[in-house]
């Protein structure tokens, strides 16, 4: 589930801190801007993101030296670049880069003033470790080391000044957890500094679930990324199901929460589940339910062409990904949907399934066409030596 909730598994990250000697004397944060930051995350999982920038302007207003506002407003803007625009316009990504500059340097001049103050670490964290997972996503190595090495500095931080600040075991949990499971090169990395504890981080991540302030739907939200990775040996789509249920419960007209129960389904093997939770979720874009962006059409369509797909239904599949991959030339003056590039990958595997190599080529060729600020190079220059067989099947229903 990647991409789909980076956001919410590291929105109210407000977390992590350099390692120093000596524990100064502890700064609580004032209780006014604990309320007013809480409101503002909590309309960032809402996606009402004027309320968001609402609160925390009103926050910079009152606190304009602390890093909780700064850090918040970037937030928001990342949210709506990754909400709203499907982390798909590059001129969002320069503005929420500039912004998360402006609040790590707004942080460090804070925690220099006061070393005390256990959540100044946790947002300097926060935009650090989101920074890392994002490099992560994208396959940018050495950039998710350097960044994810200040990340969990500042959680250990937070974590030592305030052992029951459990917003920072989000933080810390991340780290164990994904240091103990990615590729080669990051653990090569990572164990320059230390390895990873995957159970641990699992532990952690739960640790906040359950007594987080700002984090614990965060928390939840990134469980059920991680217990829904396709061959993982800690993969639980059993509960990430029953989990994915209660938030659309708590949250039933929310596209996220909506497509967070699509993947949980589809990873648990529910296909026709998954399918009819996806066309009623298209059904919702078409009928202009106001949540349901037109810009999310992409990922709808693909869902359900890969639902097909699994099932060895091709012209179903191949009908669905024509659509999706369709909407590059409604909307030519915009940066293409990464659902939309992918649906191309997608459709050109089933070509490749149909024994029609040369068509498969040439998809993949278009979809390599395109600036890729997702990572699919690597796997379509794969598919391009090898064609996709039905061995690759069912994969995972996000791109990767």
């Amino acid at each position: 589930m990647k991409k789909r909730f980076l956001l919410q598994a590291a929105l109210a990250c407000l977390l992590t801190a350099a390692a120093s000697a000596g524990t100064p004397a502890y700064e609580p944060l004032p209780e006014e801007l604990r309320t007013l930051s809480k409101k503002g995350i909590d309309a960032i999982y809402a996606v009402d993101l004027d309320e968001a920038m609402l609160q925390f302007n009103l926050a910079l207003q009152k606190y304009p030296d602390h890093p909780f506002p700064t850090f918040g407003i970037a937030m928001a803007k990342w949210a709506h670049l990754e909400y709203l625009e499907d982390e798909s316009d590059p001129k969002l990504e320069e503005e929420y880069s500039a912004l998360t500059d402006k609040a790590v340097d707004v942080g460090l001049k804070w925690i220099k003033k006061h070393p005390g103050d256990a959540n100044a670490y946790l947002a300097v964290g926060g935009i650090y470790g989101l920074r890392a997972r994002l490099a992560v996503l994208q396959h940018r190595w050495f950039k998710a080391y350097f960044d994810g090495k200040k990340a969990i500095s500042n959680t250990r931080r937070a974590a030592k000044i305030d052992p029951e600040l459990y917003d920072a075991y989000l933080g810390l949990g991340m780290y164990e957890y994904y240091t103990g499971t990615l590729p080669a090169v990051v653990k090569f990395l990572a164990r320059l500094v230390a390895s990873g504890d995957a159970q641990k981080g699992l532990e952690y991540l739960n640790l906040c679930r359950e007594k987080g302030y700002f984090n614990a739907l965060g928390a939840k939200l990134l469980l059920i990324e991680i217990y829904t990775q396709p061959g993982s040996k800690y993969a639980n789509t059993d509960l990430a199901v029953k989990w994915s249920r209660e938030l659309r419960a708590a949250y039933p007209v929310h596209p996220q929460m909506h497509f967070v129960e699509i993947v949980s389904l589809y990873e648990d093997k529910k296909y026709d589940e998954s399918r009819k939770e996806s066309l009623a979720y298209l059904k919702a874009v078409n009928d202009g339910v106001p949540v349901y962006r037109r810009r999310y059409l992409p990922r709808v369509l693909t869902a359900i062409g890969t639902t097909y797909l699994v099932e060895k239904k091709y012209a179903e599949a191949a009908d669905y990904f024509a659509r999706a991959a369709a909407t590059i030339k409604e909307t030519p003056s915009l940066h293409p949907a990464r659902w939309a590039v992918w649906a191309i990958v997608r459709l050109a595997n089933v070509y490749d399934l149909m024994g029609a190599r040369a068509k498969a080529v040439a998809m993949y060729k278009e979809a390599r066409s395109y600036n890729d600020a997702w990572g699919f190079s690597e796997f379509i220059d794969n598919y391009l030596k090898k064609p996709f067989s039905e061995t690759e099947l069912p994969g995972a229903l996000p791109p990767p």
